[in-house]
């Protein structure tokens, strides 16, 4: 065996061993970079949108609403013709360390949500719904602990409620809606439906939840959501519906199994004890374990790699090519996804030897499907009341 042969095979022997500690003087660089270098309230917090005015709106019926876009072979619906609305809470956009929560007035950040989470996620539901997305006092990467943490989750739950109260006075009494999520939006959204939704006569006029993105867990639905169900079948209705995406042929990681994460349980953020999270497959819609056949694979959504995301114009779809299962792991169960993805779907440079988690693909890999299915929800809705 020549040298540069031996020096390579010895390469990819180490490159597990270096990631760990590279990965985790990153993920410190990121802490300091991120967490404010002042006490919670020494300086000023951001003063709370007003949601009467469209600039304090991500997401709003109208001429240049970013989620209206489209990949160029999609037609576009008009609104007479969309029956429901959807509520979307956009997921983190905002890292700083000059305050705890952003600005309302942070140009780059409202740029960066338009252009990423409300123009390829929101987006999903410009076929079924009228979308509505707030802009809100979202919290910086990492969350903050202990009672600053609590302070700071409070206002940004307390700009999304009253976003969500604006948005029901806007559709009227009788529209019926969808609410969806991502990531830190769906941290917030689990809450908004405990308190304002389960257990009231909106659940008459609800859809189905698509929370996506934050491992939220059964005992969520179970204990929190009286009259609300997981979602088992592609048109049930008034159902809550989860997943967490993972690349199929790696090992979710120690450290993300059992972790008893914040979140909302009716009455502080302690969670649940029980953090088995739920999994829906969002190409088959059931909570089993039988993987879905890559022909019934919609499309996927290319945002992070080979396009801009800059423009009106989203990306064309790669259909059929990711199927995906719901894996119990230890204490957890993830949406395991193919890793026999063409090129374009797979991170690629040096992440691609990291990828594990593949939460930034929440929507992506299913966009199709997931506009698909909220449709078919909505047309059930209408034939069934």
């Amino acid at each position: 065996m020549n040298k540069p042969v031996k020096l390579f095979l010895s390469g990819l022997f180490f490159l597990p061993i270096i990631s760990v500690p590279i990965l985790y003087i990153m993920y410190l660089l990121f802490l300091k970079t991120n967490t404010p270098d002042h006490a919670f309230g020494e300086i000023p917090i951001p003063e709370a949108p007003d949601y009467a005015l469209r600039s304090n709106w991500a997401g709003w019926p109208g001429p240049s609403n970013p989620a209206d876009r489209l990949p160029s072979d999609l037609p576009a619906v008009p609104y007479d013709s969309r029956p429901a609305a959807a509520f979307f809470v956009h997921p983190t956009t905002f890292g700083s360390s000059k305050n705890y929560v952003q600005s309302m007035n942070n140009q780059e950040v409202k740029t960066r949500t338009d252009s990423g989470s409300i123009a390829t996620q929101a987006s999903v539901f410009n076929d079924c719904c009228i979308v509505y997305a707030p802009r809100y006092r979202q919290s910086g990467l990492p969350y903050p602990e202990d009672d600053v943490g609590n302070r700071v989750f409070e206002i940004g739950y307390t700009d999304i409620l009253n976003a969500f109260l604006f948005f029901l006075n806007e559709i009227g009494d009788d529209k019926p809606f969808i609410l969806a999520s991502h990531s830190q939006g769906s941290f917030h959204l689990a809450r908004l439906v405990m308190e304002e939704v389960s257990e009231t006569a909106l659940v008459d006029r609800l859809i189905a939840v698509y929370a996506i993105g934050h491992r939220l867990p059964n005992a969520l639905v179970e204990e929190g959501l009286p009259g609300i169900d997981i979602c088992q079948t592609p048109i049930q209705l008034g159902c809550f519906i989860s997943w967490d995406s993972h690349r199929g042929d790696k090992t979710p990681a120690e450290l993300m199994q059992g972790k008893n994460e914040p979140l909302w349980n009716g009455t502080d953020y302690s969670g649940y004890k029980n953090n088995s999270q739920i999994c829906v497959n969002p190409i088959t819609w059931k909570t089993d374990s039988e993987p879905s056949k890559r022909e019934d694979h919609l499309g996927a959504m290319l945002t992070l790699k080979g396009k801009s995301l800059k423009g009106d114009v989203l990306s064309d779809l790669v259909k059929n090519d990711v199927s995906a299962y719901c894996r119990t792991h230890k204490s957890s169960n993830w949406l395991m996804v193919n890793a026999d993805r063409v090129e374009r779907l797979k991170s690629q440079g040096i992440f691609s030897f990291f990828e594990r988690n593949t939460h930034g693909y929440d929507y992506d890999y299913f966009w199709a499907n997931i506009r698909q299915n909220a449709r078919d929800r909505t047309d059930e809705f209408f034939f069934k009341k």
